[in-house]
């Protein structure tokens, strides 16, 4: 399998519940519209760089609003 660094919501759920950072699509929704993590919106797909969910999800962000 490849190491995306590029991932849709789905991916990314998939991907954190795999190395043991559960988080459910709906939160991941809402930290993405409120601006917490990053992102670009493709049509209708987001897509969003795993380094910043990790960040996101490690609190290695917590400086900023």
């Amino acid at each position: 399998m490849v190491d995306k660094k590029i991932l849709s919501i789905k991916e990314t759920v998939e991907k954190a519940k795999d190395t043991g950072m559960s988080i459910s699509e709906y939160t991941l929704r809402r930290a993405i519209k409120s601006g917490l993590i990053p992102h670009r919106k493709v049509g209708r797909t987001y897509l969003i760089a795993w380094e910043n969910v990790e960040n996101w999800l490690l609190c290695a962000d917590s400086g900023r609003k």
